[in-house]
């Protein structure tokens, strides 16, 4: 097993504003690579419980590998829009943590393994297979998610989950290379987005690669990443003992724009047409920090993946 150098995003802010303690009972829906366990572990007493649940077998495995066995973990197969109906889950809380949880976290978005292991062709950086699934033993391909599409669909999912404004022409360029025959990697990828986009005149307007936006977009329609995002936040706040808090890592505008319009919602604040409530809302969490909070200028510089970063935080009344 290779080594993948994992530093946690908002280290410090996710243990600030979490505050885990002693016997903590602790809920993190995406373990990824456990770099946020490790440290909300290290806070806590030899009572405390730790759920970690994701659904990649490779980031499950190395979070294993880097926590050890210890004794208070569990790590469950799931993505976090499924785990809440999850046997696993369920037998694990009626056990562990009846009245609730302490803390719950949720670190969205693509993990530096993922992104740095070019067999799992997330990253027009490392060329590779055309795949994109946070699970790789279930759903379709990025490839096979491609061949489903026409011009309009695929258009829509590049302008809808990665606001690229160029979506049709590019839309037809990638179709243009899956009917030749030429479209098999996350280079071909990359090179039909270039033919539209020329990744040349970026780099010289010191612009982001144009592949980029169009890649997350795949990206998040292969793994449905947005289409419970709301209700996943919604549930597990009704997971949180009184007291108990939430934080939820985002990296794009579109992700975090659902959990801020969720929690404000939730905390009684009303974001719709005309912006005043046609009820009262009631308040079920109150928001730490309501801005949210971002990395600091020296956390952005020796950890560039974090740098879009955002954890909002709140906590059930």
């Amino acid at each position: 097993m290779n080594q993948i150098q994992h530093v946690p995003v908002l280290l410090q802010e996710v243990l600030d504003t979490l505050q885990p303690s002693g016997d903590a009972r602790i809920l993190d829906l995406t373990l990824g690579l456990g770099g946020h366990a490790e440290a909300l572990l290290a806070q806590c007493g030899p009572g405390a419980c730790y759920l970690g649940v994701d659904r990649d077998p490779e980031a499950r495995a190395r979070a294993q590998a880097r926590l050890g066995h210890d004794p208070r973990l569990t790590i469950l197969a799931s993505a976090h829009e499924d785990a809440f109906d999850h046997p696993g889950y369920q037998a694990w809380k009626a056990e562990h943590a009846p009245e609730g949880f302490d803390a719950i976290l949720a670190d969205l978005g693509v993990s530096t393994l993922q992104l740095r292991t070019a067999d799992r062709g997330f990253s027009f950086a490392n060329p590779g297979p055309l795949d994109m699934r946070m699970d790789t033993e279930h759903g379709p391909t990025a490839l096979e998610w491609i061949a489903e599409q026409d011009d309009q669909t695929l258009a829509d999912a590049l302008y809808q989950f990665g606001e690229e404004r160029a979506s049709r022409p590019i839309a037809r360029a990638i179709l243009r290379r899956l009917a030749a025959g030429t479209l098999q990697t996350t280079a071909d990828l990359a090179s039909a987005i270039y033919e539209v986009l020329p990744k040349e005149i970026a780099k010289r307007k010191k612009q982001v690669d144009p592949a980029t936006r169009s890649f997350q977009a795949i990206r998040i329609a292969v793994n449905g990443e947005l289409a419970r995002l709301g209700a996943t936040v919604e549930r597990a706040v009704t997971q949180l003992k009184p007291g108990g808090r939430l934080g939820v890592i985002s990296f794009h505008s579109l992700e975090d724009r659902i959990v801020k319009q969720t929690l404000r919602r939730l905390a009684g604040t009303y974001d719709g047409p005309g912006r005043v409530a046609p009820v009262e809302l009631p308040k079920v969490v109150k928001l730490i920090h309501p801005g949210g909070l971002a990395p600091t200028p020296e956390e952005s510089q020796s950890n560039p993946p974090s740098r879009s970063a955002r954890l909002r935080v709140a906590e059930h009344l």
